[in-house]
């Protein structure tokens, strides 16, 4: 073999190891991407037409209170209530990043804070498929400006999730899964706040877990925030006008300013 054929030879090996490669990775990706009803998830299946396009205002407490269903939710189709869209008002507990990529959020009800559920965003990358690929991605983007505490308005389809052990979940194992739109509110005291011409409404006050008890308020990522036997979220400020302290003597802070 002359020394033209033997480079043409080790290009093309060459060029075999990067297809390969390339294929392996896409296999990987397939693999972290999705999991069971991962068409029911991502709005991409068969019953995703039926799906209400407008959303039914509601509370984290109401969801979490509807008795489950009876069976196994099925593979590719949806139950009843998976056709219908919600939204509701809740405080931002946390955040985590799943396996497969989606972003679950962890929503207490502003009434009601026992009342838990999870609301999921999927990986836009791996919704590519989704027509609603961008609102994943814009909502995505919303949420990674803001701490956690904040109260936000969400808006999802019900999803029954039959997984055990996931924090937070509702006990009837409703989610809002996927999540299509959510946004930063304003509370009640804010709006009048405004309406009677004192502070100026603020989304960038951070909601604080308040034991009236002990007149100490807890920050988000506390073990306490939302956890004691008593309390309610208030805007941090409120909160110190109130004449609560903060647990360890170190206020909350303030929602960074988004970047220009």
């Amino acid at each position: 073999m002359g020394e033209g054929a033997a480079r043409t030879g080790r290009a093309l090996l060459a060029v075999l190891a990067l297809l390969a490669a390339d294929a392996a990775a896409a296999r990987l990706h397939a693999q972290a991407c999705g999991s069971r009803r991962w068409a029911v998830k991502t709005l991409t299946d068969g019953d995703a037409a039926q799906v209400a396009g407008t959303a039914e205002i509601t509370t984290v407490a109401a969801l979490v209170g509807l008795p489950p269903p009876e069976g196994p939710a099925p593979d590719l189709a949806r139950l009843p209530l998976e056709r219908r869209r919600f939204r509701v008002r809740a405080v931002l507990v946390e955040r985590r990043t799943q396996a497969d990529g989606d972003l679950h959020l962890l929503l207490a009800d502003p009434a009601h804070p026992a009342a838990r559920l999870v609301a999921e965003l999927p990986d836009s990358a791996c919704a590519v498929r989704s027509r609603h690929a961008s609102d994943f991605a814009e909502a995505a983007r919303i949420v990674s400006r803001l701490p956690d505490g904040l109260e936000l308005e969400v808006e999802g389809i019900a999803f029954w999730d039959e997984e055990h052990g996931v924090v937070g979940a509702a006990p009837n194992g409703l989610e809002l899964h996927p999540v299509l739109r959510l946004v930063p509110v304003l509370t009640r005291s804010d709006l009048l706040r405004a309406e009677i011409g004192a502070d100026p409404p603020d989304t960038t006050a951070v909601r604080v877990w308040v034991n009236p008890a002990s007149k100490v308020y807890h920050c988000p990522g506390s073990s306490f925030y939302g956890n004691t036997a008593r309390g309610q979220y208030l805007p941090e400020p409120d909160a110190q006008r109130a004449g609560a302290r903060p647990a360890g003597g170190r206020p909350c802070g303030r929602v960074p300013p988004a970047p220009p």
